[in-house]
């Protein structure tokens, strides 16, 4: 075999920046001069040791392997070196190779076995011979270096998960908390109307906070697991932006931060919609967070090319360098103090690359470190024609209700009575059943014009009761209501006959639209995913 063809086969994700050397030679001085000669020559990094604690010292758990002559094994380095070995981390299974005169049975294997991993070169032996043996102990060790890198991952990786579960443990306690204490207080008897107004109000926003958390480690699973899918149109991202920045509006203030927006011009994109306010959400949400009071924060947008950046800079807390290379991994975060007084889980930044990724591309972050603020960047490719462009000016003004039948068909009982007490507020006539054959019951009887149904009833389920409803009577919309809200769920609603889809928890001034708009028969009705499947209301 020729010099080229066995040439570093060994070396897979070795770390050039390593010190170590790929073999350390402990030999006469001039047989350790020739022995590093011939292996420099084929690309290897040697380190001729001039005595047993030269050799000791130079060993390392990520040291490649261990070239030793027979005669300079003597039982002292023996010993000495056994226990070396045996002190490193149970992924190392470190090459010792021997080289032993020919026809000697002085060295047996069985004398060296307490040093592990060995192997016998005997003298006298060819370049390529040597060469050849030296690949192949350093392949095995630089997989055994894989493995420890593996090793490492997954532990980061649990720790992470561990840190993610205590965080989502806290999260979801602390909007659960003021929910319990209003449910108390709303229980005693006469309860001044405008205290059971502040508590309706401080349930419907926690419940909001909830349904956004949810959402967030919904919206990562399907992106992990591939499932969402985009539905792009022509986006005015200029107009998408001052939308989405009047949405924060109040938050900002509250802190006293101003936001303002670089942008007066049309810049078009093709994409979701909603997910790309979903990715600037995120990140002005982060900056709104981690920005001091009294600071402010600038969103540009400019094209380059055929490129456009979106940009989102703050004043505030800025970034460890150490984190920056993954502060775009799931389970991430800059603030992991117990107080965590900013709350958030750590998936925010994991879910806009995700996103942005699916729009063909990227995002970075730019920090000069703690204290110094942060600047996030999107790069997405630039729609260039205007043809058939969409009005995106935001509607306003609610439907006018119009009197009509409802049917609820939902086992849980409070939200089913809580559901009623809404819509007969607005003047519907409403029917509540808790199973599926009571559904099927009920539109036969009362042919309701709206079937609003849970998925997850008893006796039936919900795409069986849309199943059934062309043969007992098809109410004018059909709205499925389950906890389950991927794409995949979805289409599994429509193809049972639903009209919509509604993910829980309900926003419920979305819901009187839908209907009122279905009892109208406006284009606002059904035959639409309604919010929820990605943001709560």
């Amino acid at each position: 075999m020729t010099q080229d063809r066995l040439h570093p086969l060994s070396v897979p994700s070795r770390d050039p920046t390593r010190d170590d050397a790929d073999v350390l030679i402990l030999a006469a001085p001039r047989d350790a001069e020739l022995t590093v000669r011939a292996l420099a020559s084929a690309g290897y990094r040697c380190r001729a040791c001039a005595s047993e604690d030269a050799l000791l010292e130079a060993l390392s758990p990520v040291s490649g392997s261990l070239l030793i002559a027979e005669e300079r094994l003597t039982r002292g380095l023996l010993g000495r070196l056994a226990a070396r070995i045996h002190e490193q981390p149970a992924w190392s299974d470190l090459p010792v190779l021997i080289v032993a005169h020919h026809g000697t049975d002085r060295l047996p294997l069985k004398a060296v076995a307490a040093l592990g991993n060995v192997s016998m070169i005997q003298r006298p032996m060819t370049r390529d011979g040597l060469l050849s043996t030296v690949a192949s102990a350093l392949r095995a060790r630089w997989r055994q270096l894989e493995v420890r890198d593996l090793l490492e991952q997954q532990r980061e990786q649990s720790e992470r998960k561990d840190q993610f579960l205590a965080m989502l443990a806290h999260e979801l306690r602390n909007p659960l908390t003021p929910i319990r204490y209003a449910a108390h207080l709303l229980q005693r008897p006469g309860l001044a109307s405008d205290r059971q107004s502040h508590l309706a109000e401080l349930v419907d926003r926690q419940v909001g906070h909830m349904g956004r958390i949810i959402d967030q480690l919904l919206d990562v699973s399907r992106l992990t697991r591939g499932l969402i899918q985009l539905e792009k149109t022509r986006v005015d991202l200029c107009a998408l932006t001052q939308d989405t920045l009047a949405a924060h509006a109040i938050s900002a203030q509250a802190k006293e931060i101003l936001i303002s927006c670089d942008c007066n011009c049309s810049v078009w994109v093709e994409g979701d919609e909603t997910r790309l306010r979903q990715v600037l959400d995120n990140l002005i949400d982060n900056a709104i967070k981690f920005s001091p009071p009294g600071q402010g924060i600038q969103v540009r947008i400019h094209t380059h090319a055929s490129r456009v950046l979106w940009q989102v800079q703050d004043h505030g807390d800025g970034i460890e360098p150490k984190l920056l290379p993954q502060l775009f991994d799931a389970f991430v975060q800059a603030d992991r103090s117990l107080e965590r007084s900013r709350g958030g889980l750590g998936l925010g930044l994991a879910l806009v690359k995700g996103l942005v990724t699916m729009h063909g591309g990227r995002v970075w972050v730019h920090s000069e470190g703690p204290g110094r603020g942060s600047e996030f960047t999107v790069e997405l490719p630039v729609e260039q024609s205007l043809e058939g462009a969409r009005d995106l000016s935001p509607r306003t003004g609610e439907a006018d209700v119009v009197q009509g039948e409802i049917l609820i068909a939902e086992d849980n009982v409070d939200a089913a009575e809580a559901l009623r007490m809404i819509l007969e507020g607005h003047g519907y006539r409403v029917t509540v059943v808790h199973s599926g054959p009571e559904a099927i019951n009920a539109l036969r009887e009362s042919r309701p014009q709206v079937l609003i149904c849970d998925i997850g009833l008893p006796g039936i389920s919900g795409y069986d009761v849309a199943r059934a409803a062309s043969s007992v009577h098809r109410p004018d919309v059909m709205i499925a209501v389950t906890g389950y809200g991927s794409a995949e769920d979805r289409a599994h609603a429509l193809a049972a006959g639903f009209d919509a889809h509604l993910a829980k928890p309900v926003a419920v001034p979305q819901l009187l639209k839908e209907v009122a708009g279905a009892l109208q028969g406006s284009e606002e009705g059904p035959g639409k995913d309604l919010p929820g499947e990605g943001h709560s209301c």
